[in-house]
C-alpha cells in the first residue's frame, strides 16, 4: 500500500514539477498554457513519451539528461518526486496514529492535508525561481483550512499539533476563532514586517501565505510556524552566504521556509515544544 501512495504522490510531484516551471507570473495556475499540453523537454523542445515520464524510474535511467539533446536536467524534478511521494506516505500514517478519526473521516483529512501540502511544495518551487507566490495557490490553502476544520472532530486539543501546551498560549475551544486567530496573528504579524523593513525584508506574497497558514494550522501553532521558518531562513541565508552561493543583501524566497515550517510542526510539533518545555521542568 505504501509503495503505491509512494507512487501515486510521486507522479502527482511530477506534475507540480511541471506547473512551478511553466508558470508564469500573468497566468493563474489553473490556466490551460500552464496546466495543458504534453511534457516537452524544456531545452530542445522535444514531446516526451510515456517511458520518459515514469517518476524518478526515467530521471534515473536517463542519468538526469534529456534522451534527445542530451541536456543536462536539474535535480529539482528527482527530489520533487520524491519529496511528494514521501507526503503521501507519511501525512496519512501521521494522522493514523496520532488521531482517533473514523475511515471516512481518516481519508477526507488525509486528502485534504495533502492538497495543502501539495500547493506548499508548488509555493516553494514558483517562489524560489521567480520569488513570487500565487494569491490563488494560497487562498486555495485558505478553502482547503476551512474544510479541514469542517471535517476534523472536536477532542480537547485534537486540532492542535502542539497537543495541551496550547492552553499556555491562549488556545480557544472554538475551532473557527482559534483558527481565524490564527490567520490574523500571522498576517498582522508579517504585514508589520514588512511595513518596518519597507518591503525589503519580506512581500505581500508572504504575508498572504502566513495567513493562510495561520488559518490551516490555527492558534498557537501558528507561532511555532513562524518561529521555525525564521530559524530556517537563517540557517539557510548563512549557509548560503558564507558557501558564496547568496550575498548580503539577496533577496532570498522566504515561502520554502514558512512551507517547511508547517511541515516540521504538522510532524513534531508537539515533541518540539515537550522537548523545549522539558529543559526548564515543565511537561
Amino acid at each position: 500500500m505504501n509503495f503505491i501512495l509512494f507512487f501515486l504522490g510521486a507522479a502527482i510531484g511530477s506534475f507540480i514539477g511541471v506547473v512551478a516551471d511553466r508558470y508564469k507570473e500573468d497566468l493563474p495556475i489553473w490556466d490551460r498554457e500552464i496546466i495543458g499540453g504534453r511534457s516537452h523537454c524544456e531545452f530542445c523542445g522535444k514531446k516526451l513519451r510515456w517511458f520518459e515520464l515514469i517518476p524518478i524510474l526515467s530521471f534515473l535511467s536517463q542519468k538526469g539528461k534529456c534522451r534527445s539533446c542530451n541536456h543536462k536536467l536539474g535535480l529539482r524534478y528527482l527530489y520533487t518526486e520524491i519529496i511528494s511521494g514521501l507526503l503521501f506516505v507519511f501525512v496519512p500514517s501521521m494522522l493514523s496514529q496520532n488521531f482517533y478519526l473514523l475511515s471516512s473521516t481518516f481519508y477526507i483529512l488525509s486528502a485534504l492535508w495533502l492538497l495543502v501540502f501539495s500547493f506548499l511544495l508548488l509555493i516553494s518551487l514558483i517562489d524560489k525561481r521567480l520569488r513570487i507566490i500565487p494569491n490563488e495557490a494560497s487562498a486555495a490553502i485558505v478553502i482547503f483550512g476551512a474544510l479541514i476544520i469542517f471535517f476534523q472532530p472536536f477532542n480537547e486539543f485534537s486540532r492542535s499539533f502542539i497537543g495541551h501546551y496550547a492552553m499556555l498560549f491562549g488556545w480557544h475551544f472554538n475551532p473557527w476563532l482559534n483558527h481565524m486567530l490564527g490567520a490574523a496573528a500571522a498576517g498582522i504579524f508579517f504585514a508589520a514586517l514588512i511595513f518596518i523593513t519597507k518591503g525589503r525584508g519580506m512581500g505581500g506574497g508572504d504575508m498572504k501565505l502566513a495567513a493562510a497558514l495561520g488559518f490551516v494550522f490555527g492558534w498557537p501553532d501558528i507561532l511555532l510556524v513562524a518561529i521555525l521558518s525564521f530559524i530556517i531562513g537563517s540557517v539557510f541565508g548563512i549557509g548560503a552566504i558564507l558557501l558564496k552561493k547568496e550575498r548580503l543583501k539577496s533577496h532570498i524566497a522566504f515561502g520554502p521556509f514558512l512551507a517547511f515550517a508547517g511541515l516540521i510542526v504538522f510532524f513534531f510539533g508537539y515533541t518540539i515544544v515537550n522537548f523545549y518545555f522539558s529543559l526548564f521542568g515543565i511537561v
